[in-house]
């Protein structure tokens, strides 16, 4: 194998989905190339390039080398395409332009694609939902969650605090729900002095977006407070100490806590594999803000009637999504608390409190003990280097 080259797009699966696939690609061909596209979309952070770089990759390129290789000719070498989050036709298009089979691994049978040589999932519901929507029998295989091995190989750097708040990587979200959090942790203090917090800084988010969350300008629309950066810990406008944590704390911490506050996306499967309780927050104070697929994002972009376009948008998709958290979708039940709609740091402070009863809490992870903990990294690259050298 002369060539592997990589798609991903989100935060998410940069961070959980690609580092376990690619040590293991590294260790089984130490000599071949390997690139790493980074395609970021209306989902991306956009400052996913910064964290990619740390990885030990041959080179990593942005849509626009895409294209570029896409023009290029067939590759006279043997290699793989292998898609790790995005749009499975984008694995399909480079491997029609090298001649490499495409191959993609995905938590969503929706994602199935015809001109996909091989669609590796994390669990047979996933395998289920792809025949059901077409896809060959002989080309879905089941290899195992990737998450779990991030879990798995993370290292423990003994962090602990009791709640943690993860507003998210997101520029847009940081601004308005950090400060919301830390309100709301001011008011969970008040009931229970003797908690700790702590808020898992994503290092996708650029300083200048975390200044203005701490300022307090766009948070305070909904509630939430500025706060200081005081010796690795945030201070509020209340008071209250919350530490700071680091990425390569945030398994550890995950482990240690009670309790976390946390957006829709991977972060609440990794708490989930964690086995920690947590409350889904979805704050629809300026809907058209979120991202959306399709046509209705760019849509919402356009001066005066878009925004409110989208914002009708996202709150009728809203209506139609029965649960948001992943642990939820997959154990079709309410597993975690999902708050959605308008709602202030009060009730997220006192739902918190309900979940921190010790009856409560074990009812939660006795729900999320039930989820399938079966480790992906090293099945997914086994099929694909064995498919790969016989395509």
């Amino acid at each position: 194998m002369d060539e592997v080259l990589l798609i991903t797009n989100g935060p998410g699966e940069l961070s959980t989905w690609v580092p376990p696939v690619l040590s293991r690609l590294r260790a089984r061909l130490p000599q071949a190339r390997i690139e790493l596209f980074l395609l970021t979309d209306q989902f991306s952070s956009g400052t996913e390039a910064l964290k990619a770089r740390e990885y030990p990759v041959d080179a990593l390129s942005n849509r626009a080398a895409f294209l570029a290789r896409l023009a290029r000719r067939k590759a006279a070498q043997r290699g793989i395409v292998l898609m790790l989050g995005g749009a499975p036709r984008d694995a399909v298009l480079l491997a029609r332009a090298t001649g490499y089979p495409a191959y993609a691994y995905s938590f969503h049978g929706r994602n199935w694609h015809p001109g996909l040589q091989g669609f590796f999932v994390d669990a047979e519901r996933s395998r289920r939902e792809a025949l059901e929507r077409g896809a060959d029998p002989a080309r879905v295989r089941v290899v195992g969650n990737l998450v779990v091995d991030a879990l798995a190989e993370a290292p423990d750097l003994g962090a602990r605090a009791d709640v943690l708040l993860l507003p998210g990587s997101r520029p847009f979200a940081a601004r308005y729900l950090l400060g919301f959090m830390l309100r709301a942790a001011e008011l969970l203090a008040e009931r229970r002095p003797d908690l700790t917090f702590a808020w898992l800084k994503s290092r996708l988010l650029p300083d200048a977006v975390v200044q203005e969350a701490l300022s307090g300008r766009y948070t305070r629309a909904v509630g939430g407070v500025g706060a200081r950066l005081e010796d690795g810990a945030l201070v509020t406008e209340g008071g209250l100490r919350v530490r700071v944590l680091d990425e390569p704390q945030r398994y550890g911490a995950m482990r240690r806590a009670q309790l976390a506050w946390t957006i829709p996306g991977t972060n609440t499967l990794e708490l989930a594999l964690a086995g920690l309780p947590a409350l889904v927050l979805l704050p629809l104070h300026k809907p058209e803000l979120l991202p959306l697929e399709g046509l209705v994002q760019w849509v919402g972009a356009l001066p005066g009637v878009g925004p409110w376009i989208k914002r009708r948008a996202v709150l009728a998709l809203e209506a139609r999504v029965p649960y948001l958290a992943l642990p939820n979708q997959w154990l079709n039940t309410r597993v975690y608390p999902e708050l959605r709609g308008v709602f202030g740091p009060e009730r997220l402070a006192q739902e918190a409190d309900a979940l921190l009863e010790a009856d409560r809490a074990r009812e939660v992870r006795a729900h999320l003990a039930r989820l399938e903990r079966t480790p992906g990294a090293d099945r997914l690259v086994a099929a694909v280097l064995e498919e790969g050298s016989c395509a």
